[in-house]
């Protein structure tokens, strides 16, 4: 056997090799700028208090959400019935769903509805401190309608409502576990 054919590339397994190298260098680019630049993704975040109560029913996909959630990002705090035995509650205000008509065909009838979602929500301490000032949350989605097609629609609208559910859950819980909160607490409570 020759050397010539020991070291022997083709052009194209060449290309390969400088296309996988040049890629790996990009990456390692990228990753190094992000980490340079503080970059870092956004773990769990426990919090300072060890107990919370919600008058969000754990019963609803919503409060289910709102629970797992808290449980995935603090894992220490324990979510109680009683609001007394609570260090921390977190209070929904309202939750309220809507439907608007949109557009209309020519015959009267509804073409497209704008679906909406507000739900509204405090957080305090156990002495009535405000961690979070109230605030609402909102979602809206359009939702085409055919009237010869409504038990679908109907489908489809629950559907809609409970993606929307899951955005305001996912927001709610970075308002709760933001640095800001977490701030507040200790500061009131030095921790």
């Amino acid at each position: 056997m020759t050397l010539n054919k020991v070291f022997a590339f083709s052009s194209k397994s060449q290309r390969f090799n400088l296309q996988q190298y040049a890629l790996f260098l990009l990456l390692l680019l990228i990753v190094m700028s992000l980490a340079a630049c503080g970059f870092k993704l956004r773990g769990a975040t426990p919090l300072p208090f060890n107990s919370l109560y919600t008058n969000i029913s754990s019963q609803s996909s919503f409060g289910a959400q709102i629970i797992r959630g808290i449980r995935a990002n603090s894992p220490n705090t324990r979510i109680v019935e009683d609001a007394s035995e609570a260090e921390v509650r977190l209070i929904q205000i309202n939750n309220r769903r809507t439907r608007k008509e949109m557009s209309l065909t020519v015959d009267g009838k509804v073409e497209e509805y704008e679906l909406g979602l507000y739900i509204s929500f405090t957080l305090v301490d156990h002495a009535g401190n405000t961690l979070l000032e109230p605030t609402t949350l909102s979602n809206l989605r359009l939702l085409p309608y055919d009237e010869d097609n409504s038990a679908a629609k109907a489908a489809e609208m629950q559907q809609l409502y409970a993606d929307m559910e899951r955005n305001i859950a996912t927001s709610m819980l970075q308002r709760i576990t933001s640095d800001e909160v977490i701030q507040r607490y200790r500061q009131l409570h030095g921790n």
